[in-house]
């Protein structure tokens, strides 16, 4: 493929409301690319190749949990495919709540898109720490809100403080709890799921849509949205 065809591919404009989304991102690695919607337009850029836009957008089909949009650039065929399936990012492993898919001609793009914190976001039970379950009658939690901040349950206290979600992974800061006792079985799994989220570099989305919190050392908690 020539420079001139990937420069073509390179910006998409399009109307957001056309697919419901009022922002949208989404990136891929081999080769690398981006796409960004933001205030009516979708822009597409290969790694190399300068932006271009195409207007107008064609009206989205819906194929299951798919969103296909097809249209013609000159006489090569374009198809972008939005997903409402679960896809980590290959370089940073970085979960997504959309894989998204280009085809351009013969060349397709593959990778993912919307934002990572929606997966993150809400109360979650925690099952498991460093891969044994917790406690039997414990119901240790922990909530990802909107804002920025964390709090739940560390098995006998409340606990509360920051977290910070970016392309590098997820970390937690400022972290405090309550300071009551309990036996000690409890305070120990309390000391290791706070231990835990101090040390935060990352998470997860298990196939079972299951959360997975991890250090940089192995350790994890698994935990499954509360009801």
């Amino acid at each position: 493929m020539n420079r001139l065809v990937i420069a073509i591919l390179a910006l998409l404009a399009v109307p957001a409301l056309a697919t419901g989304r009022e922002s949208f991102r989404a990136q891929g690695n081999e080769p690398s690319w981006s796409m960004r919607m933001n205030d009516g337009m979708i822009m597409f850029k290969p790694l190399d190749g300068d932006p271009v836009s195409v207007t107008p957008i064609p009206t989205p089909r819906q194929e299951g949990n798919a969103e296909i949009y097809e249209a013609k650039v000159g006489d090569i065929s374009f198809t972008l495919t939005i997903m409402d399936k679960i896809c980590s990012d290959a370089m940073s492993g970085m979960p997504f709540p959309q894989s998204v898919a280009l085809a351009f001609g013969d060349t397709t793009f593959s990778g993912c898109g919307g934002e990572p914190a929606t997966l993150l976001h809400g109360q979650w039970l925690i099952i498991e720490i460093d891969g044994k379950p917790t406690i039997t009658g414990s119901s240790p939690t922990v909530n990802f809100e909107s804002d920025g901040k964390i709090s739940g349950n560390a098995t006998c206290n409340r606990f509360f403080g920051g977290y910070t979600l970016s392309g590098e992974g997820l970390t937690a800061s400022d972290l405090g709890a309550s300071m009551m006792m309990c036996e000690q079985e409890l305070m120990d799994q309390e000391m290791n799921i706070l231990q835990i989220l101090k040390e935060l570099a990352g998470f997860g989305i298990g196939d079972d849509d299951k959360l997975i919190l991890r250090t940089d050392r192995g350790r994890s908690i698994i935990a499954i949205p509360a009801t």
